[in-house]
């Protein structure tokens, strides 16, 4: 079973860049943004690739890329929306002012956290893609 899995994110030779990413996708998009001046840009340049095969592949200097860091204030806001709006239907006033309370401070947490990004390094990201360009070229 684990023979017929895809692991080069272009299962069914795309055209577009969507197909470019490997699959599963890492937390950032592109390693290196990709320049789209045509139509079917990632078609047009697997062609190309297959036209010149025993040529090397261009080396990119990757750098650090930021990523906002994964937060649960979603979720906690949706609890405390659920909770209003409960109580707000029931006329429960008490528990309509906890949930507007538990809302807010949680925004305020959420504003004022200190870790908002974490960095993904250079190294890792060419790590990444070696392999991910090693899965493709089998």
């Amino acid at each position: 079973m684990t023979q017929l899995r895809d692991v080069t994110g272009d299962p069914w030779n795309g055209r577009t860049l969507e197909w470019s990413t490997a699959s599963p996708p890492p937390a950032w998009n592109f390693a290196v943004l990709p320049r789209a001046a045509e139509r079917d840009t990632y078609w047009n340049r697997k062609q190309r690739a297959r036209a010149t095969e025993g040529v090397s592949a261009q080396a990119y200097q990757y750098e650090p890329i930021e990523m906002p860091k994964n937060s649960a204030i979603g979720f906690v806001n949706a609890f405390f929306a659920v909770v209003t709006g409960f109580a707000l239907i029931w006329h429960i006033w008490w528990m309509a002012g906890v949930g507007l309370v538990g809302a807010f401070v949680a925004l305020l947490a959420f504003a004022f956290r200190h870790d908002e990004e974490v960095e993904i390094s250079a190294e890792q990201i060419a790590q990444f893609e070696r392999r991910h360009q090693a899965e493709v070229a089998r």
